[in-house]
């Protein structure tokens, strides 16, 4: 029994979690393969700041379109494991630059290889299918950015 897809619409949100962690899992196996200490969370944050030499915690949020709080807290378990560095801004002493450390721009090619490989499977995967999930996502997505779920949810209940 599999309730979770028994329940369909009702359980949309755990079930594409569990899709989630089941990708994140084969993630780190991958990895792990690899004999490499990193984990597919931190992939964002690492990835981006491999496009930029530096960049601030609000503009990488923005970026990913995730919160600042989970910048902060990716961003601290990378800084432990020595793949970033994190600084001062040189405009705003407020604020904090992260960077790849040496050590991240050393491992860097290696999971650039990894990441292409990861892609290419991911995208047999997807194409293999009926339907396009990252087409899907994309929509549901979209439709959540001009509403958001309360919105939606009062506006289809005709509450509030």
């Amino acid at each position: 029994m599999d309730l979770i897809s028994e329940l369909g619409p009702l359980a949309f949100g755990s079930r594409l979690k569990r899709l989630s962690e089941t990708i994140m899992r084969g993630g780190e196996d991958v990895y792990r393969f690899y004999g490499v200490d990193f984990q597919p969370k931190w992939f964002p944050i690492f990835y981006f700041l491999s496009q930029k030499s530096e960049a601030g915690i609000m503009e990488i949020a923005e970026g990913l379109n995730v919160t600042h709080p989970a910048i902060i807290q990716m961003a601290k378990e990378l800084e432990k494991k020595g793949l970033i560095i994190s600084k001062k801004s040189d405009e705003d002493a407020r604020k904090r630059n992260l960077k790849l450390s040496k050590k991240g721009k050393t491992l860097l090619p290696t999971l650039q290889k990894i990441w292409e490989e990861i892609k290419l499977m991911n995208a047999e995967i997807i194409e293999n299918q009926e339907h396009n999930l990252l087409i899907a996502v994309k929509e549901i997505e979209d439709a959540w950015s001009e509403k958001s779920y309360l919105e939606r949810f009062k506006e289809f209940h005709k509450l509030g």
